[in-house]
């Protein structure tokens, strides 16, 4: 058990209040964060948030929800009275922080969710045969690897952008190979990441390439996040439904 996590309650013991509960879990994600960022203690919560969520990408997440909670842990401490606490959590707050302070012990690892050893092509690899794989298969993005090392993802973009580059000639697809491919594939069609790398990072990543206007079409797992590293998996836009789901049940 994390050394972050909460007991489970003997099951004949009263339940405790939902203020109880809140200030044990945001003590406990205090806590955390200091222990995570090697943060001091003289900082307040607000200041410690501000620094940890450029470190780690659930407090980045969850910036906003921590802050508010803050304001209500103050007000559960500074107006307890002997009998009764003024602001009292909904079951829903106290699951939630329950949940932050999960994926903060234990976030799930991008090796959870990809698909591993995925179909590749070097550049001596005929086009024709890709194409083939992608309508037996069912799937629309081929990473390239040359000796051990990614140089491109070949998916519908890169091979209609060599088309057009081809059409006033030509073309023979049963002698054409992906190494023809590769200047056209363009490197903010993928990333590469660890396979120890957190989710949450992930779905950053898809999210900000689409507030960008650049829309990945995958995420190439390496074994350290390098790409000559070997390639242990892939995971695509359509992954990011079952990702979601995945960090709900958390």
């Amino acid at each position: 058990m994390s050394r972050y996590s909460n007991s489970n309650s003997n099951s004949n013991s009263p339940k405790k209040p939902n203020s109880v509960v809140f200030i044990e879990l945001f003590t406990e994600i205090e806590q955390a964060i200091k222990d995570i960022c090697k943060l001091d203690d003289y900082l307040t919560f607000t200041e410690m948030l501000r620094i940890a969520q450029r470190q780690n990408s659930v407090l980045q997440q969850y910036a906003g929800d921590l802050r508010e909670y803050a304001q209500l842990r103050n007000s559960i401490v500074h107006t307890r009275r002997q009998n009764f606490i003024i602001a009292e959590p909904h079951d829903d707050v106290v699951r939630e922080l329950r949940h932050i302070l999960r994926l903060l012990n234990n976030p799930p690892r991008v090796a959870s969710v990809m698909r591993r050893k995925p179909y590749f092509a070097t550049p001596e690899t005929p086009i024709l045969t890709v194409i083939e794989a992608f309508s037996q298969q069912g799937f629309l993005r081929c990473p390239v690897v040359d000796r051990g090392r990614i140089v491109g993802l070949m998916n519908s973009k890169s091979i209609s952008r060599w088309l057009a580059a081809h059409n006033q000639s030509h073309i023979d697809l049963g002698e054409s190979k992906v190494s023809e491919l590769v200047p056209f594939s363009e490197p903010d069609d993928y990333h590469i990441m660890a396979q120890r790398d957190d989710l949450l990072t992930l779905v950053g990543m898809f999210k900000n390439s689409i507030q960008q206007g650049r829309y990945i079409q995958a995420v190439l797992v390496t074994t350290n996040g390098k790409p000559d590293s070997e390639l242990q998996g892939i995971i695509t836009p359509s992954d990011l439904p079952m990702i979601f789901d995945r960090l709900d049940k958390i």
